[in-house]
């Protein structure tokens, strides 16, 4: 018996109901992946192997980042200089670096010219998904980008009870609504587009496509790659900026590209079951490699990463001086209701000696 997906009604192609049998599934994964990582690192490593095993990661349905790492690999810097076709080791480098921060469409613009390998069904499939982190998370970036520095909050809640005003805010939500739908959300055909769907360079069809893209998009959700819903009514994606992706820490089996935390690569989704394995919430866009093979590319980086801290930076001060002007309001009221109360008890005492003096 399968599940469906909550928001589609589509049974996933690959949901087990049985726990224990799941359990079992994951534990023989992460095994998998630490061995596929050992043999990266062995001293032994030859071009034909690394191949090999290269073509094994690249096509491994649970490891979507990590790969700059494995390049890093003293072994496998060793067995790269000893490909002695030019050609050839660009175009190995090349292909790994498409799943580390590429795109599909920039493998059919390398394929055309054979800069790349070719990839097999599972491969391409992968690389779609990838692609669409990156779709969303230029998505998310241009969300954040667009958030005013301030915080708002209700100064008087008894406000809300004028109709003008909640017609006023009703506007305002529905415009902040409306921008938001825009920027987060993505039509099915500018996401076939991008992915290449259909793979054989056709018009994208409804009729046809929609269920391929459907699924890889449901298999990105189930595969913790991003945070979003499918909208049949609109036909497009809309990804979720404050539904967080819970990602499992790596178990003392199976680390990483480079032997640190195996979040990153191996061992990502492996022990759910198990609290103690959670290895925290983070965004709600999975993080693909950084792009670091040239100066101008690293700088880049660099800045949207600073970016990125400096407009936190600024919403949580803006946040904290809400917050503080807040609590001064609240003290400065509760100050005048504690005189009030003390006017009323005052007056109250005084009552009986008021009635019969009358």
């Amino acid at each position: 018996e399968q599940s469906t997906v909550p928001f589609l009604g589509i049974p996933p192609r690959t949901i087990v109901d049985n726990p224990i049998k799941l359990a079992t599934q994951e534990h023989t994964m992460t095994t998998a992946n630490a061995n596929l990582f050992d043999e990266f690192r062995s001293s032994s490593l030859n071009p034909s192997l690394l191949q090999s095993l290269l073509h094994r990661l690249l096509s491994h349905p649970k490891i979507h980042n990590g790969f700059v790492d494995v390049l890093k690999l003293p072994s496998v810097q060793d067995a790269i200089s000893k490909i002695t076709d030019e050609s050839k080791r660009a175009a190995l480098i090349k292909t790994v670096e498409l799943f580390a921060f590429g795109t599909i469409n920039e493998y059919y613009e390398l394929q055309e010219r054979g800069e790349v390998w070719t990839l097999n069904e599972a491969q391409l499939e992968k690389l779609r998904m990838l692609s669409v982190v990156s779709i969303a998370g230029r998505r998310i970036g241009a969300f954040h980008s667009s958030l005013p520095e301030d915080v708002e909050m209700i100064d008087d809640a008894s406000k809300l009870t004028k109709s003008k005003t909640k017609k006023k805010n009703n506007k305002k939500k529905k415009k902040k609504k409306s921008k938001e739908e825009s920027l987060l959300s993505v039509s099915y055909s500018q996401l076939a587009s991008e992915l290449h769907i259909p793979g054989d360079g056709g018009t994208f069809d409804d009729s046809k496509h929609v269920r391929q893209l459907e699924d890889l998009l449901i298999q990105c959700v189930y595969s913790n790659l991003l945070s979003g819903k499918l909208d049949q009514a609109s036909k497009s994606l809309r990804v979720e900026p404050h539904v967080a992706l819970t990602h499992e820490a790596s178990s003392s089996s199976g680390g990483g590209a480079t032997g640190g935390g195996g979040t990153n690569a191996a061992t990502r989704g492996a022990n759910k079951k198990d609290p103690s394995s959670h290895g925290g919430v983070y965004g709600s866009v999975f993080s693909r490699d950084l792009n670091t093979t040239s100066e101008s590319s690293t700088k880049e980086e660099v800045s949207r990463m600073i970016g990125t801290l400096q407009q936190f930076l600024k919403r949580s001060n803006a946040l904290v001086e809400t917050l503080e002007t807040s609590s001064k309001l609240v003290a400065s009221d509760r100050i005048e209701d504690e005189f009030r109360w003390k006017e009323v008890r005052r007056a109250l005492d005084e009552t009986p000696s008021r009635l019969q003096a009358a």
